[in-house]
């Protein structure tokens, strides 16, 4: 996934953004990775799952 995020243009991951968004796949994704790692299937950094929460919360307010 680095890699392929290294060949993303700043444009690129913008309009990225803007189509989950807009399709709400990203409020989607974010919740299913919020459920791997609250069942246990994933480990992430405390701070990053602190900020998954505020990305939903900010996601879900829409």
């Amino acid at each position: 996934m680095e890699t392929t995020l290294k060949k993303l243009t700043l444009d690129d991951k913008q309009l990225l953004a803007e189509a989950l968004i807009s399709q709400q796949y990203a409020l989607e994704i974010i919740i299913s990775e919020l459920n791997d790692i609250e069942s246990g299937i994933k480990r992430m950094e405390q701070s990053k799952y602190l900020q998954l929460l505020t990305l939903y919360e900010k996601l879900r307010i829409r």
